[in-house]
């Protein structure tokens, strides 16, 4: 239906301050036009310099980078608005070309203000094309404009825009341009940078979306006497401009007809600053209303019945342009006359000392005196247009919300916890159907020169090994026939998320990922359904590693293939001397002499000097995709055979591990999980673990050191943890009875004194009476979480509150809380130690399937603390219908891409409702306990005084001679052995130098993840344990072989010393 009965357009129509949100979409298609100056890519940053650039952009005064939106308004240019007069007038849906927006306009140099003026005339003209009821469309260019990102700048921080513009994530894109599914690294090329930004105009739809949102009006100065009315209808003084809520919750809090239970599991479950109709419906369904909303339809007023129940909630759509808000359907204690008349009855007031709230009613005047009636009351949409057309409220500008943020459900924190039965439910059991999809195994190979990555060979396999090779530019066409012809094919790949981008442009109807990863891919074709999944979600590793992980028969030689020889000129015949020259790494002489090893094996030679190159790849891919073939139907055997699973099923690990455990353990356990306001007050308990070097100062050591490893942490922790049962309740009592009435840690069944399982609550610390040179008290400073020996607040579980008045002695005040109370489940750590005994014995027996469970185990907690999903993904068929979607959804929209060399485009919006439920009390519990488990050692060392140089999570750096002193005195105090491959044990865990047990004999500590351990072992042998967060290892010995003669002890003291060093990571 039609908007409201228009109005002369405002001149300055606001933009609601956007959300914070990644983009991660395929590349778009190139389109065949010579470069000019224009679209020439910039020389990239250095890791260094962005990194630098974002220091300097991210930790400037609190609201500095929005600095830019409060300059005076630039006017805009003659051409300018004859082109946005030619867009209004313009009868077809055709968007137009604004203007391009160019980095290098800003100066040369890549600094945060030079930024800063590139965002702030992308605000500019975006406002500037809104004032003229038109939607601006914001492309980010990077290099040529074949690579374009398509955001929403409704949803969008300015930071982080910013951070967008100048950051290494700039989509999945990027992923696919620079992962090698063949590496364990994942080199991101650094400093992309934004080289123009292009910004289009769009005309409004035809019809709009009925929603309702912020409300973008305030209350003009001098109308304050009634402001204490309009801010029942969320309108606010330019100064009380505040974080404010969902227009559409205000209007059922304000109906007093839900309770505060169901008000509070309403705030949680919404999202975002929007509400569609179709939202309405799911709330009045499930809370039982019958809410009556009305809105203009053109001139006439219509009326929908949403009705679900007896209670009346009534509901008026307010419909201006670019500014939809629903506020509760009544009339307002005012008059029109007093509207229209408010100066004159002002000054009269303010000459007689009148009370102005008394002359709210006053519908006439008669000679001196005003008559008054309380029958002539206003309904509030009439009242609204009336205070627009006389000037007493006015659109909010950009400028008026710095430092200040509107609503968005998203931030909700429950302060004042209330909880329902109805967050809590019981865990039910998963049931998966059996599956019949025909097995296909297949990878592609690809030239890599230049922007895009263009596949020329694929060969896929069936279960029995049956293979078909597709060579040519067109072997993705050709492989799709071939798929169309096999019955219900599900087609792996290992890391989906890199060739999967030659595989969407053929029809793709549904995609599952996460980040870069692509987990499954559904296309549809010629009516036929094909799936894609990905076997790196199911086994984390390498292809190369599949021989060794697996124990496959066979043998497999070493991968060696000139990635960077292969384009369209050698695909069929090659020249083998120096072919290998524009590989990265340079390829060593033994590697050199294998690679022509294998062209006379596979009988790829054509005479001295040429290589048949379609021959060797066809060698080289059938290769990996025969290893894929094996590793993973080993895989499924062995999943079957031991946990009776069908790994087909699942499409990650951790959702296979979590099926497994749900359904032997929590279900059998009748255990809780939860949603709303319980799962995220729990989440606030949720810490990872603790990595940090001793009294967070770096340190260079020239002793023996030994990496102390604890023995799979995490299952460790749930083989000591019994957990909750039931649902949590609000304390209301002093903390001190809840500790009195707390269960022990091995206590699983309640006494008359000890019945409280376990409780989760909000500290204050205000007093540490014991430092720690590895504390456990969390302060978030710039963001992250440090470890610090100074108050703090915290939300902890009882296993972390009692670690800290046990290790830190800490005085605190209680600020909120819940508890569990009852007897604590145990199956879940019966399971753990049964699959840990049992993995222990098939790994002594050189059993390949002890990795099952070495998996199973490791993927345990994941899901127990997974985030709810505040996002969700739609696909369109043509950009046509993108733009259709894109322009009725605008308040949702985060996000768009076309997707590589297709006519089909993705568009990432923001979720309205939050329905997710997850047990995680288990993974607060969990990580609690495994800090438990290191607490123990890492505090017993440091009353001993046994230096820890340095903690990962579940491994520490201590001195080698102190070994024999903290194993005896760890037996003394917890009457358990300290070292050994149980459960809850430890063992040194560098890797072995030459085949035989090692050490440190000298270690430089820079920072979290980053330190040099020189490995030695009972011969004297030498080897490095290389660590540097971000930069993988072969980068770092290139560095040393460049400017430190090889010395990579050298590279680390020179770091050590303070002195700054670029890598560079291309």
């Amino acid at each position: 239906p039609p908007m409201d009965p228009p109005v002369s357009p405002s001149r300055s129509t606001p933009m609601s301050l956007p959300e914070e949100t990644p983009f991660n979409s395929p590349p778009i298609v190139p389109p065949i036009e010579p470069p000019n100056d224009a679209q020439m890519m910039e020389e990239p940053l250095t890791d260094g310099e962005v990194v630098a650039l974002l220091e300097e952009i991210n930790h400037e005064e609190d609201y500095t980078p929005l600095d830019i939106l409060t300059l005076d308004r630039v006017p805009p240019t003659e051409n300018e608005i004859q082109l946005l007069q030619i867009a209004r007038e313009n009868t077809t849906d055709d968007e137009i070309e604004f203007t391009v927006i160019r980095k290098r306009d800003f100066g040369l140099e890549n600094t945060a203000q030079a930024w800063r003026g590139m965002l702030g005339e992308t605000y500019r003209i975006s406002q500037l094309i809104k004032e003229y009821g038109l939607i601006p469309l914001v492309e980010l260019v990077f290099g040529g404009r074949t690579r374009r990102f398509i955001v929403n700048l409704e949803n969008i921080e300015p930071q982080e825009f910013l951070n967008r513009c100048v950051g290494f994530d700039v989509g999945i894109e990027e992923f696919w341009r620079s992962y090698d599914d063949r590496e364990n690294e994942l080199n991101i090329p650094p400093g992309k940078l934004v080289n123009e930004i292009i910004i289009t105009i769009l005309k409004p739809p035809q019809r709009q979306r009925i929603e309702g949102a912020l409300f973008n009006y305030y209350l003009v100065e001098h109308w304050a006497p009634l402001e204490h009315i309009l801010k029942k209808y969320q309108i606010y003084s330019k100064e009380d401009i505040v974080q404010i809520e969902n227009c559409f919750i205000h209007c059922l809090e304000n109906s007093h007809t839900l309770t505060k239970t169901e008000m509070d599991k309403i705030r949680t479950k919404l999202k975002g600053n929007t509400v569609t109709k179709k939202t309405m419906k799911r709330i009045a369904e499930e809370f039982h209303l019958n809410i009556i909303l009305r809105y203009y339809n053109g001139e006439k007023i219509v009326t929908n019945n949403i009705k679900h129940g007896e209670r009346i909630i009534k509901i008026f759509l307010i419909r201006w342009e670019n500014n939809f808000h629903y506020v509760p359907d009544e009339k307002v204690p005012l008059t029109t006359y007093f509207i229209h008349h408010y100066e004159e009855i002002v000054n009269y007031c303010n000459e007689n000392g009148k009370d102005i709230e008394k002359f709210f009613n006053v519908t006439k005047k008669e000679g001196e005196i005003y008559k008054h009636s309380l029958q002539n009351y206003i309904p509030i949409y009439k009242c609204l247009k009336e205070l627009r057309e006389v000037g007493a409220i006015k659109e909010i500008v950009r400028n008026d919300m710095i430092k200040k943020k509107y609503y968005d459900s998203f931030l909700f924190s429950p302060e004042n916890i209330s909880l329902t039965y109805e967050e809590s439910k019981l865990i039910v059991e998963d049931k998966k159907s059996e599956t019949t999809n025909t097995l296909l195994f297949a990878d592609f190979e690809c030239f890599t020169s230049g922007d895009y990555h263009k596949s020329y060979c694929i060969i896929v396999m069936n279960e029995v090994g049956v293979w078909k090779k597709f060579y040519g530019m067109n072997c993705a066409d050709k492989f799709i026939n071939y798929l169309q012809t096999i019955e219900s094919p599900l087609c792996y790949f290992h890391n989906l998320g890199y060739d999967g981008r030659f595989l969407a442009k053929y029809g793709i109807i549904n995609m599952v990922k996460k980040g870069k990863m692509i987990y499954k891919m559904t296309i549809k074709i010629n009516g036929k359904k094909i799936i894609f999944k990905d076997t790196l979600a199911l086994i984390p590793t390498s292809i190369s590693n599949f021989k060794t992980f697996f124990k496959l028969d066979g043998k497999y030689e070493k991968e060696i293939f000139p990635y960077n020889y292969y384009n369209e000129e050698t695909m069929n015949i090659g020249v083998i001397e120096n072919c290998w020259n524009k590989e990265t790494p340079s390829w060593s002489l033994e590697k050199i002499a294998q690679f022509k090893e294998n062209l006379i094996k596979n009988k790829c030679m054509i005479n001295e000097t040429l290589f048949n190159t379609e021959k060797y790849c066809e060698y080289y891919c059938l290769r990996d995709v025969l290893v894929l073939r094996e590793g993973f139907l080993k895989y499924k055997k062995m999943m079957k055979e031991n946990l009776n699973l069908d790994c087909t099923q699942f499409s990650t690990l951790s959702a296979l591990s979590y099926y497994y455990f749900k359904n032997n353990c929590f279900v059998k356990d009748f255990l809780f999980e939860y949603t709303g306001n319980v799962r995220e007050y729990i989440k606030k308990a949720v810490y990872g673990g603790r990595n940090m070097l001793g009294e967070n100062k770096k340190h260079m050591v020239d002793k023996e050191i030994v990496d102390f490893d604890a023995c799979s942490l995490y299952p460790s922790a749930v083989a000591r943890l019994f957990l909750p049962t039931g649902a949590p309740r609000v304390m209301n009592k002093p903390l001190q009875w809840y500790m009195e009435h707390l269960m022990g840690e091995q206590q699983y069944e309640t006494t008359q004194e000890r019945y409280i399982s376990y409780f989760i609550v909000t500290i204050e610390i205000t007093k540490v009476n014991k430092k720690r040179k590895m504390p456990i008290i969390i302060k978030k400073i710039n963001g992250i979480n440090q470890y610090v020996n100074e108050p703090s607040v915290m939300t902890v579980d009882s296993i972390y509150l009692e670690d800290l008045l046990k290790y830190q002695e800490i005085e605190f005040n209680v600020k909120e809380g819940i508890y569990w109370d009852g007897g604590k489940a145990s199956l879940f750590k019966e399971k753990i130690k049964e699959i840990y005994d049992i993995r222990k014995q098939k790994k002594a027996e050189h059993d390949p399937s002890e990795v099952i469970f070495k998996l199973i185990m490791n993927s345990c907690y994941g899901k127990t603390i997974q985030k709810p999903i505040t996002e969700e993904i739609k696909l369109f068929r043509t950009k046509h219908k993108m733009l259709s979607y894109w322009k009725r959804n605008l308040e949702d929209i985060l996000s768009g891409e076309q997707i590589y060399d297709s006519d089909i485009w993705i568009v990432n919006i923001k979720k309205q409702l939050d329905e997710f439920f997850v047990p995680n009390i288990i993974g607060v519990l969990i990580l609690s306990m495994s800090k438990r488990i290191m607490n123990e050692l890492i505090y017993l060392c440091e009353d001993l005084g046994i230096y820890v140089y340095y903690q990962d999570t579940d491994s520490i750096h201590i001195e080698k001679d102190k070994l024999s002193q903290l194993r005896d005195s760890y037996y003394r105090t917890y009457n358990r052995e300290l070292v050994g491959t149980n459960v809850g044990q430890f063992h040194s865990d560098f890797p072995p130098v030459n085949g035989k047990e090692s050490w440190s004999i000298k270690s430089i500590f820079l920072g979290k993840k980053s330190y040099l351990d020189v490995l030695t072992n009972e011969d004297g042998d030498i080897d490095y344990l290389i660590r540097m967060k971000g930069i993988p290892k072969e980068v770092i010995l290139g560095t040393a072989k460049e400017k430190f003669e090889g010395d990579v002890v050298a590279l680390y003291e020179h770091l050590y010393t303070g002195y700054p060093l670029s890598f560079d990571l291309s």
